[in-house]
């Protein structure tokens, strides 16, 4: 990357800074640090910088990543003074992250421009109640970021007080430049302290569950890299970055069977299963042992399920699509080739009952995975889940800073918000506090990362407390 011409357009790419709490901003997951041990590198945001370098002299500010302060990031943001300035933002920070663009504005005089689940979602609203913001971005930003910065704003993709465009997708990902992962700040594994990254080798999904925002934004239009260009951006990674720990942050990493082998292969021919080591996201009607063989051998350590409920019914109200016969096959499946499992788990699904809960810790254990997430069931805006929980007058608390996974918004008549929260903590500690659990837990930690633990494990089940 050359140094920019002195007229060349400054362009700002910010994941803003909170007052009090970290969170992650990125896709179907929003949440504070706690939920994961840590924040999670924003794939978006680096993929949008990956575009925007190519034309414009470019800064970086992960705020979330590099624990900038609010006070030091509205600073180099004055210095830098840019021209545009592209904001990350997400449900539970959405009145900070305007808080902040309003600052920015004060400022430089910055044109703003805002993105995230939250915008597509919500749009109307923002631009109604926000004058500091100029552009919002609906759907997938790299390409009507682009057209706004070259002067095209009416376009697909961008929605403005005069215009208004259809969410978008980018129908060719491969057209995408790498993302600017070597732009962001060092972000650690935090079981073992290591350098990891998460990238994405496809996005969306073609199913409909009611409390995931992924329809909304793919249209359950699932669009993959090539197998080349992931194999490429993976060397990339190694040699260049140094960076050999990934999380495949795609919504469902093995849809598409025959490309996961084909990766596997490429992997195994070129060595690289040597260098690095992975991790993935999917579901378990699409996963088997002839995957988790080839997965295995090709570097997969750990693979991340999205399971939900341990009650058929929840799952079938849910428009899951999954059973819990495919839940144990898949799991096992991992188990037999030695692939680590976590399982995701949503307390507080329509249908949920204590009944059901109690069907969920039950198959948690049974499965004997190595790690499990209870999340508490979250209405973002644009789900199903979250127009139902409206017109059912379900949502007891909308306050938007308290739309996320480990806070109970929602009370139904025969399962409240309170009995939620205490089914979360519940589940946590029938799980973890158990020999199979702590065991599996110190196994998976490196010894330069024992002594955070107690740091950890404070901070994990005070969140999981609240």
């Amino acid at each position: 990357i050359g140094y920019p011409a002195d007229d060349v357009m400054k362009v700002l790419i910010l994941n803003p800074p909170t007052k009090n709490l970290r969170f992650s901003r990125d896709g179907r997951c929003q949440s504070e640090e706690n939920a994961w041990l840590d924040v999670f590198p924003p794939t978006t945001l680096a993929s949008i910088a990956g575009s925007v370098r190519e034309k414009y002299d470019t800064k970086v500010i992960d705020c979330m990543g590099a624990n900038i302060s609010y006070k030091d990031c509205i600073e180099q943001i004055r210095m830098f003074n840019p021209d545009f300035s592209i904001i990350n933002t997400s449900t539970p920070t959405i009145i900070n992250d305007m808080d902040v663009a309003k600052n920015i504005k004060k400022e430089t005089n910055t044109k703003i421009i805002v993105y995230g689940e939250h915008i597509t979602a919500g749009y109307k609203r923002i631009l109604k109640d926000f004058p500091q913001v100029d552009y919002t971005i609906l759907g997938e930003p790299e390409t009507p970021i682009m057209s706004i910065l070259s002067g095209k704003s009416n376009v697909n993709g961008v929605a403005t007080r005069k215009f208004e465009g259809k969410i978008w997708q980018e129908p060719n990902l491969d057209d995408l430049p790498f993302p600017a992962y070597d732009l962001l700040p060092r972000y650690e594994y935090p079981l073992t302290g290591e350098k990891w990254m998460f990238i994405r080798s496809g996005r969306g999904c073609p199913y409909n569950c009611t409390y995931c925002i992924m329809p909304l934004m793919s249209n359950r239009n699932a669009r993959y890299h090539s197998v080349n260009y992931m194999i490429k951006q993976i060397e990339w990674l190694i040699y260049d970055l140094d960076i050999r720990v990934y999380m495949f942050w795609d919504e469902l990493a093995t849809l598409d069977k025959k490309r996961m082998l084909d990766f596997c292969n490429k992997m195994v021919d070129k060595g690289l299963y040597k260098e690095c080591k992975w991790f993935c996201t999917t579901r378990v009607d699409f996963f088997d042992e002839e995957l988790s063989e080839n997965m295995k051998k090709a570097g997969c350590k750990m693979i991340t399920f999205g399971i939900e409920s341990g009650s058929q019914k929840v799952l079938d109200k849910n428009n899951k699509g999954t059973t819990i016969e495919q839940i144990t096959k898949a799991v096992r499946a991992a188990k037999k080739f030695g692939i680590k499992t976590i399982g995701h788990f949503i307390i507080g699904l329509p249908g949920s009952d204590p009944k059901t809960e109690k069907e969920t810790i039950k198959l948690a254990k049974k499965l004997k995975l190595n790690f499990v997430q209870f999340y508490i069931a979250t209405p973002f805006p644009g789900s199903e889940f979250y127009n139902d929980a409206i017109k059912n007058k379900w949502l007891v608390d909308p306050n938007w800073d308290h739309i996320e996974q480990g806070t109970a918004v929602i009370s139904y008549p025969n399962f409240s918000a309170r009995d939620i929260k205490k089914w979360k903590d519940r589940a946590y500690r029938s799980f973890y506090l158990r020999p199979y659990a702590v065991y599996s837990l110190m196994s998976s930690i490196s010894a330069k990362k024992l002594i955070s633990l107690p740091r950890y494990i404070k901070s994990f089940f005070g969140w999981m407390k609240k």
